[in-house]
């Protein structure tokens, strides 16, 4: 069972549905520059034996950790068919099984298969994000306003528990309506989404947090003093890489831009370019506005005590 099963079963039946010039075509719809006779080590002027190419295709893809690729390019093709011809794996229901032993699932709304999540632990990639491939996605830089203050004001204990505490509310609100989050430095991070109507998640993921504020503030605020936060939001396109901290963006830069430059405490910033997509019903409790020549659309949630003290 696992892995070394699940390529034996992808080997065995690869080798029976494709001979070798039509396996070259297949993995070449995919992977544009693959040689079989470079991958396999077979001289030009020799016929190499299909259970060899399928092997040495199984394998490059395993090992280039390239595998959500493949799988995905063997369900479509069982799915869908091959350039317009129907394809028969006469194993596939072994194989589709063995996915589902090794963390694999077809996901029928994404129609694509992706890695089944740990419930402990959310994948950074959705389960099918690409290594080096671009994709859009919504971006939202959060941030608690006066840090630097805080830190030398109160206990380090306290500084440290309470901000904790605000990454967990983050967190949980954040995943909760299937983003993740991507980055975090002690005071504020960066929250991402993709999947589905992810400008529309992001930006009721921001009122949600900004709106909870409130209740933060009152029951696991530790430092005896109101913090107020800001957060700015961007959609655009970047290179996802596993290891996100690596991943270089100017739809990420312009993002914390947004928070750090133009958006004063308590206020939720966002791109015109990125409102756009939403609709009026949310966007209509933002006021557009621009800031040093910045189009931006802008809410402001309130949290004041009785007092006066925020």
């Amino acid at each position: 069972m696992g892995i070394s099963r699940l390529k034996r079963l992808l080997i065995d039946d690869i080798s029976r549905t494709f001979d070798t010039r039509e396996l070259q075509i297949f993995v070449r719809s995919v992977e544009s520059n693959l040689d079989l006779y470079e991958l396999t080590g077979f001289p030009q002027n020799c016929a190499i034996p299909r259970k060899d190419a399928a092997k040495s295709v199984v394998e490059y893809f395993f090992n280039t950790k390239k595998t959500l690729k493949f799988l995905n390019l063997v369900i479509y093709t069982y799915k869908n068919g091959f350039k317009g011809e129907k394809v028969v794996f006469n194993g596939i229901n072994a194989v589709i099984k063995e996915m589902a032993e090794c963390g694999y699932q077809y996901n029928k709304d994404l129609q694509k298969v992706i890695m089944v999540e740990n419930t402990q632990e959310k994948r950074n990639d959705w389960g099918f994000l690409e290594e080096n491939k671009i994709y859009n996605f919504c971006f939202a830089s959060v941030d608690i306003c006066g840090n630097s203050k805080l830190v030398r004001k109160y206990e380090s204990s306290k500084i440290k528990d309470t901000y904790n505490n605000f990454k967990k509310l983050v967190c949980s609100i954040v995943e909760y309506r299937g983003g993740r989050i991507w980055s975090w430095e002690g005071d504020g991070g960066l929250f991402v989404f993709h999947i589905d109507d992810f400008v529309k998640d992001t930006i009721l993921a921001s009122i949600e947090i900004m709106s909870s504020m409130i209740l933060f503030n009152a029951t696991a605020n530790f430092i005896g003093e109101d913090i107020t936060i800001r957060i700015g939001i961007n959609a655009g396109p970047a290179e996802y890489k596993s290891d996100t901290s690596l991943i270089i963006s100017d739809a990420i830069e312009l993002t914390k831009k947004v928070e750090k430059k133009h958006t004063k405490p308590k206020t939720i910033s966002i791109t015109k370019h990125t409102a756009v997509h939403i609709d009026a019903s949310i966007r209509n409790y933002f006021n557009n506005t621009e800031i040093e020549g910045m189009d931006l659309y802008q809410i402001i949630i309130p949290m004041w005590r009785k007092n006066g003290v925020s």
